[in-house]
């Protein structure tokens, strides 16, 4: 593949990065594509919308008109495919949520050297304002991301057999509702804060599913967990917590689960020399920036908490090169 940048090392290859992620970053704050929706726009109209400097906004937009996300003309600016099928809050496959989300995780990674000196991660009140964000936020950020994996999921589980399953630290709820879209006879449990729970519900509500889906608001290293349930699932939340409040998660789910129960652990996993997948070792920087323990772990330290709650590794599913599925039966 060609590099997008005239790089004459490896170095600068991959240094350059966070240059085209600032530009989609910051035109995706100011409203760019939003305001642009499927029209074209002079420069000084959608300066005067954005809300900009005209000067600012040009060098940005060429910018974007590089990276393939807008397209110049004598009339103006204009998205191109891309940003009107990614970038538009009612596009089909729309990213806008993970953006904001992306934005203010750009902030803290600002600050990494800061992080690694000193062992605590970044306060939240050196975010920017408009960055700062909610539960409500963070869980629409989620949505993004699971929109399109709750459906491999569903393929990988078989839950034929299943009749109850909680999705501890659900977020959204996308993957308790195509579980139970899916498996007609299956009564599911979202457990998480409760404003990320009135996210859940207005997903739940749209899919019509309030008969099969339910919502227990909670924490989920401890408040009762409920049950006893044929499967627990717990998706990319792992990595928010330490070593030992792993381990702890782990054995109240055992707890609550049903003989013959299974508890599905689905994460960014880490070979057992933590150097690969890049991605996730990535990741777990990014862990490190935002969260007092949290990390990417290894398959064998997920089978250790497995074992220590009485629980029969019985699985491993890759589902991606960076994401896994860790399945221990009661």
């Amino acid at each position: 593949m060609t590099s997008r940048y005239p790089v004459m090392d490896p170095i600068d290859e991959l240094t350059f990065g966070y240059r085209t992620a600032q530009v989609v970053f910051t035109a995706s704050r100011l409203g760019i594509f939003v305001q642009l929706g499927r029209d074209t726009l002079s420069l000084e109209t959608l300066a005067q919308r954005a809300r900009v400097t005209p000067r600012g906004l040009r060098i940005l937009c060429d910018a974007l008109v590089s990276l393939a996300l807008l397209r110049k003309t004598e009339a103006g600016y204009q998205n191109t495919e891309t940003a009107l099928e990614y970038l538009l809050p009612d596009s089909p496959k729309s990213k806008t949520a993970i953006l904001y989300h992306n934005a203010t995780l750009y902030e803290t990674w600002g600050r990494l050297y800061d992080v690694v000196k000193e062992g605590k991660p970044v306060d939240r009140s050196q975010i920017a304002d408009d960055l700062q964000g909610s539960e409500a936020t963070f869980a629409a950020a989620m949505a993004d991301v699971a929109r399109f994996s709750a459906r491999d999921t569903v393929r990988l589980l078989d839950l034929s057999s299943c009749q109850s399953l909680l999705d501890a630290g659900g977020g959204p709820g996308l993957y308790a509702i195509e579980f139970a879209r899916q498996n007609p006879h299956l009564q599911a449990v979202i457990m998480d804060n409760e404003a990320t729970l009135a996210v859940a519900r207005e997903n739940i509500h749209h899919a019509g599913l309030e008969g099969q889906v339910r919502t227990r608001p909670g924490d989920v290293l401890r408040d009762p967990l409920g049950g006893p349930y044929t499967m627990i699932f717990a998706s990319n939340l792992i990595h928010a917590f330490s070593y030992d409040e792993n381990q702890n998660f782990v054995r109240r789910c055992a707890e609550a689960l049903e003989p013959g129960g299974r508890l599905c652990l689905k994460d960014f996993y880490l070979e057992d020399d933590r150097t690969a997948p890049m991605a996730n070792t990535l990741f777990a920087v990014n862990m490190l920036v935002n969260t007092e323990g949290g990390d990417c772990y290894t398959f064998a330290e997920a089978h250790e908490w497995l074992a220590q709650a009485g629980l029969t590794p019985e699985e491993t599913v890759r589902q991606t090169p960076i994401s896994s599925l860790v399945i221990g039966r009661k």
